[in-house]
């Protein structure tokens, strides 16, 4: 007698249980609940537990910055008192997050409604930021030429990662509430790094230096995304529609719930200034807007001169006296999060360097580079 072929909703409701537990990602989570009426009513009585188990699964080391990034909103500098007591704050904080301190628990279901919010928000920036770079690797524009290999769970992590610090540093700069410059005090409160008992470690301390590269990475990215959208916007949209003031670009580039939101409500423009990143393109407007747009708006911490003013103003005896050394990174080097970026350590030859982004150009023993497209190019290598 032949046998009846297994359907799923005669499976045991543990191994429902197991299936959910072991989703990957909320996007196969979603799709999964949705395919039967017996899957949804499996799943709702427990979709908390199934929510946080799948974020972990998704996230990964990541997942302490999406908690931390809930209760940090952007910050508020006019009161300067407050700010940088909020800034120290949340500084430690977010420290011992990082190192599994005060474990918060589940979330509650505001905060894992938003945790879901926003890491849709980094998958749809990641989405566009993997399309932008490995179409650069296409230079016959679908010509023949082979593209690259999409990017692998754990390259994509990192790259979502990165998404999030990044959003924690603009939460904290908040370029769009303060002028285009920084005190002793904002050097303080987010680039000390020394442990010395008098000084308190600023929001930096809670990075490595390859996690601020890959900050500095995605925000050139964001940068050159948003001065796009702004050089095609009335091109695209025709007579009629409205500029990008430079508010807006402020909006777009520090709020990244906004830059998603223009990006999905304008797909052509999306399309436009994808293809400019693709292509580093120049265009004609660039320098004005670099004046007008890009250096109101951009977040000094990452810039060389602010990492200069920092090393002098703000020492660290036991990471300075390393790199002078020479002394080669002791962590493990390979794909995971946690761990050093096989291109950041064969960029530095294997050497602690304290440096990132443009403040690259300052290491002496570094090939120099001859043009700024090397340069660009240079960092794009390191940060992968």
């Amino acid at each position: 007698m032949a046998q009846e072929p297994l359907q799923l909703g005669s499976l045991a409701p543990e191994l429902f249980d197991k299936i959910f537990f072991e989703l990957d990602t909320i996007r196969d989570l979603a799709s999964f609940v949705v395919t039967a009426r017996f899957v949804y009513h499996r799943f709702k009585p427990q979709r908390r537990a199934i929510l946080f188990r799948v974020l972990q699964n998704e996230l990964g080391p990541a997942l302490p910055d999406a908690r931390f990034l809930f209760v940090f909103p952007y910050s508020d500098p006019a009161d300067e008192v407050r700010y940088y007591d909020w800034i120290r704050v949340m500084s430690g904080v977010y420290r011992e997050m990082l190192g599994g301190e005060g474990d918060p628990g589940a979330p509650a279901p505001k905060e894992l409604t938003e945790l879901c919010r926003t890491l849709h928000r980094i998958n749809f920036i990641t989405d566009i930021y993997a399309t932008a770079q490995l179409g650069w690797f296409d230079f016959c524009r679908g010509r023949g030429t082979p593209a690259a290999a999409p990017l692998s769970h754990r390259e994509r992590r990192r790259v979502m990662r990165a998404f999030y610090l990044r959003q924690i540093v603009s939460n904290a700069w908040a370029p769009t509430r303060r002028p285009a410059r920084w005190s002793d005090r904002d050097l303080d409160v987010f680039g000390n790094t020394s442990r010395e008992p008098a000084k308190s470690l600023g929001l930096f301390s809670a990075f490595e230096s390859w996690d601020l590269q890959h900050i500095d990475h995605v925000n050139v990215f964001t940068m050159r995304l948003c001065r796009a959208l702004v050089c095609h916007a009335l091109e695209v949209l025709g007579e009629g529609a409205r500029e990008i003031s430079p508010r807006q670009f402020g909006d777009l580039y520090a709020h990244l719930h906004h830059l998603v939101r223009y990006l999905r409500a304008h797909p052509g423009v999306a399309k436009a200034a994808v293809g400019d990143v693709q292509s580093e393109t120049v265009h004609p407007r660039d320098e004005s807007l670099h004046q007008e747009f890009v250096h109101r708006y951009q977040l000094l911490p990452l810039t060389c001169y602010w990492q200069e003013d920092r090393a002098q103003s703000f020492p660290n005896p036991i990471l300075d006296k390393q790199e002078q050394d020479g002394l080669e990174m002791d962590h493990r080097v390979g794909d995971d999060t946690g761990q050093v970026p096989f291109g950041w350590s064969d960029a530095l030859r294997g050497r602690h360097v304290h440096w990132y982004g443009s403040g690259l150009t300052t290491i002496p023993w570094l090939p120099p580079w001859e043009s700024r497209e090397k340069d660009w190019a240079h960092t794009s290598l390191v940060s992968r």
